[in-house]
């Protein structure tokens, strides 16, 4: 079997791989010295992680200390030590680039990601750091970052930053120096200042919509859809409303890159009671490295089999479940027109705004009331998680913070609406 070596940069022969029929962790290896016919002999050991970052890590570490205990020289041609390294920050950000974009060659980092690093890079922390020793970056270069950052003054146009874009700033920051520590070219980072993200500033803090408004807003689609020979496609946009409401996708890149290939039929059969379960894995995740195939609703279930088949027929299994006849399907542009025509429906509804509230809900609100109802159903944080392609940090901060104000509005109606 060809197994891919990739190699661990001025550690000599170092290189670490996966055995796909052994294991999905990775594996390391170097030669040093000879065996007694005279052969390289080869030193092998297992890195126990799956994740490509932490294989370089965590074999750099034993390449150093097996040195170490073997009481062996480390020459220049085996070691980063005796090899001038450029001390730079602008240096590491490369090396930590170059990284990311071996992560996305495997599917561990979404590509969008590297362009989102790069940008923020080139927009302030380069002119600012880039060309500083990171040993000379301390916690009063961070704090006028930060003050930079809050002020707009990083941007021509004068644009402040919210927190949670500011600690992602911190983020690409706190890897490059990380970065430099694995290099031995520093050895602590400086202290960064906690920014609190205000959860209602949040777009993942969307206000959700109910089920009866989620009714509203279809109903009003494939109203439309008839009454309007030009907007026929609404009735689709009215399907991934409902299907976003049953299946916790984010509305974008993960339901949109659908095709037939990615889901498929599973039966279970409980208590004498057979059951077809719809499962659905994306091929496209925000998080690629915890992806979970999900069991979908069995309302979503429905839909694909009652709606999507009979508009998208299976043929190849690589048509895709929306809009699969769209002339320029650029994953962007389609994204805005189903986003734009779902605001205008709300909006006419008057659903859109949120009373005495700068805040609005889009079509991402509509996944915050998946996960609402998800936890409703199973009153499992990690559950509604994981099928969520989420943390559950993340979802009872920015997500399920509006459920005890929904259950505080049922318990009413139960109460006393009927009065």
């Amino acid at each position: 079997m060809k197994y891919n070596f990739i190699k661990i940069e001025n550690c000599g022969s170092l290189v670490i791989y996966k055995r796909p029929d052994y294991s999905s962790n990775y594996q390391g290896q170097f030669f040093h010295g000879k065996t007694n016919d005279g052969k390289p002999r080869r030193i092998r050991f297992s890195l126990k992680t799956d994740s490509l970052i932490d294989a370089k890590r965590i074999a750099r570490d034993k390449f150093f200390e097996f040195h170490s205990k073997n009481g062996l020289t480390i020459t220049s041609k085996d070691t980063v030590r005796d090899i001038t390294v450029d001390n730079t920050f602008d240096y590491f950000f490369k090396k930590y680039k170059e990284d990311l974009i071996e992560l996305v060659s495997v599917g561990e980092v979404d590509e969008k990601q590297i362009s989102v690093i790069q940008s923020r890079y080139d927009d302030y922390i380069k002119k600012h750091i880039g060309d500083l020793n990171v040993r000379e970056i301390t916690t009063s270069h961070i704090d006028k970052i930060k003050i930079d950052l809050l002020l707009g003054r990083h941007s021509k146009y004068g644009r402040k930053l919210q927190t949670k874009t500011i600690n992602g700033y911190f983020y690409l920051i706190k890897s490059v120096l990380k970065k430099a520590i694995e290099y031995q070219k520093l050895d602590k980072i400086p202290v960064f200042p906690k920014l609190k993200i205000h959860t209602t500033n949040n777009p993942n803090s969307y206000k959700p919509y109910t089920k009866e408004e989620i009714h509203l807003i279809t109903d009003e689609l494939r109203r439309i859809s008839k009454s309007d020979i030009k907007k026929l496609h609404y009735d689709e946009v009215a399907d991934i409303v409902y299907f976003l409401y049953f299946v916790p996708l984010r509305p974008g890149k993960e339901f949109l890159s659908l095709t037939h290939h990615d889901v498929k039929m599973i039966t279970s059969i409980s208590n004498n009671q057979r059951d077809e379960i719809l499962v659905i894995d994306p091929p496209t995740r925000k998080v690629m490295r915890y992806r979970h195939p999900i069991p979908s609703h069995p309302i979503a279930k429905d839909i694909y089999i009652r709606r999507i088949l009979k508009r998208y027929p299976r043929k190849t299994g690589n048509e895709f479940l929306f809009f699969n006849n769209e002339p320029n399907r650029k994953l962007e542009i389609l994204q805005r027109k189903i986003s734009k025509i779902f605001v205008k429906v709300s909006k006419s509804l008057n659903l859109y705004y949120v009373q005495n509230s700068t805040r609005n809900r889009p079509l991402y609100s509509v996944r915050t009331s998946n996960f609402i109802e998800t936890y409703a159903r199973s009153g499992q944080l990690d559950l509604t998680a994981k099928v969520g392609n989420s943390s559950s940090k993340m979802l009872t901060n920015n997500y399920l913070n509006q459920f005890s104000e929904m259950k505080v509005v049922e318990i009413y109606n139960k109460l006393y609406k009927s009065n």
